[in-house]
């Protein structure tokens, strides 16, 4: 496949407004677009010829600036690794976004560099009545929420909101590592429907005051508050756990507690993680609880494998379920996994065997990505459902 680039004027900055299927790039004042060759595969796609993108005559010195660039996707696809990674740099500087630097804990491995979508669920409230005071009652969902705009601000993982899930069946089993079945086809489920391999639970165990008394109106009441100081501190108690629904495998399962004063009176309603909320000591110490939460799991998620489901597969081309929010590049490198399910249990998460193969990533679109492989899928028997993952 042979790509043709346009250089700009010196003194130029190019710009990169948008990255489309098959590699669409608008970069100022020209877009660049690719072209595969008609003797390999029409889906060996990822070219780039230049176009101007604003009307008018171009300058001869413009004209001879003109410089083409080979780029071939075939099954040597290996040797043009350096030409895809020097694309992949090009593009990353004129988008202006930094390239994800590994965590610490795991500087050798790929997985950190890339954003994974992880879903974060509603929060079971283990006793509803502690939410009276100040009217908490979606508390669990306002936790989620809260949760999920950490993680939007975080821009290391990409966060969905699926607030009206609840994990639990049992709240006397859960979270804990022997119930299993109480949750894993649960996990999968959400995975599946909102394609991501994260899932973010837990149970609220504890939103009370200590001390119900120091609210009473009597003159016993008062006069106890004037000579002493009245214990209005109130608990926040969570249990998180974090599972990969696309392997069954549970990434963490933490309690983090807190606690704070609570001086709103009895009967007023307080939306949670509202700004009256936030203005309380409590609600201080819980948005500090929250806030070490999401970093914990991003944390915990850096050195996770990033596995991404294979949609289409046609011969040696396929189609992924991964595209650039995912800070996914050209020339980026996956293995190839099988699933195998039981029909005995559907919802469970899937075996996953290593194929031994390689696949390379040649164009992307916001949301989704080809690929080409060296075998056949038949051949290796890989299909729609699988899945590529990178270490």
């Amino acid at each position: 496949m042979a790509i043709t680039t346009q250089r700009t004027r010196p003194g130029q900055v190019p710009k990169c407004q948008a990255l489309a299927l098959g590699v669409l790039l608008t970069l100022s004042p020209w877009v660049a677009v690719a072209h595969v060759p008609v003797e390999e595969s029409p889906r060996k796609a990822a070219l780039i010829q230049a176009t101007p993108q604003e009307a008018g005559p171009k300058t001869e010195a413009e004209n001879r600036e003109l410089e083409p660039v080979h780029l071939v996707i075939t099954k040597e696809v290996g040797v043009t690794q350096n030409k895809l990674d020097k694309f992949a740099t090009t593009i990353r500087r004129e988008q202006q976004h930094p390239e994800f630097v590994p965590h610490t804990q795991c500087p050798n491995d790929n997985a950190p560099r890339y954003r994974k979508k992880i879903a974060v669920a509603g929060f079971t409230v283990e006793s509803p009545q502690h939410g009276a005071w100040g009217s908490f009652h979606d508390a669990g969902e306002n936790v989620a929420e809260l949760l999920y705009q950490n993680f939007q601000r975080t821009d290391q993982v990409q966060p969905f909101l699926a607030q009206n899930w609840q994990m639990f069946a049992s709240l006397d089993r859960a979270p804990t590592r022997l119930s299993q079945d109480n949750r894993l086809g649960k996990y999968s489920a959400v995975s599946r429907e909102m394609g991501v391999q994260f899932v973010v639970s837990g149970v609220i165990r504890d939103l009370d005051v200590h001390d119900k008394n120091a609210w009473n109106t009597s003159t016993y009441s008062n006069v106890k508050r004037a000579l002493f100081s009245a214990d209005t501190s109130r608990a926040f108690v969570v249990d998180v756990v974090v599972h990969d629904g696309f392997t069954g495998q549970i990434v963490m399962e933490e309690r983090f507690s807190t606690e704070g004063r609570w001086d709103v009176p009895r009967t007023e309603k307080v939306a949670f993680g509202g700004s009256r909320f936030l203005g309380t000591g409590y609600g201080q110490a819980v948005e500090q609880a929250l806030g070490d939460i999401t970093e914990e799991i991003v944390f915990k998620l850096a050195c996770q494998p990033m596995l991404v489901p294979i949609l289409q597969v046609d011969g040696k081309d396929i189609l992924l379920d991964v595209g650039t929010d995912s800070g996914m590049l050209p020339g980026a490198r996956m293995s190839v996994l099988r699933s195998e399910s039981s029909l005995a249990l559907a919802d469970a998460p899937p075996q996953l065997w290593d194929t031994g193969v390689e696949l390379h990533i040649h164009s992307l679109s916001l949301d989704t990505s080809r690929a080409w492989m060296p075998e056949y899928g038949g051949v290796i028997n890989i299909q729609a459902g699988d899945y590529a993952v990178v270490y």
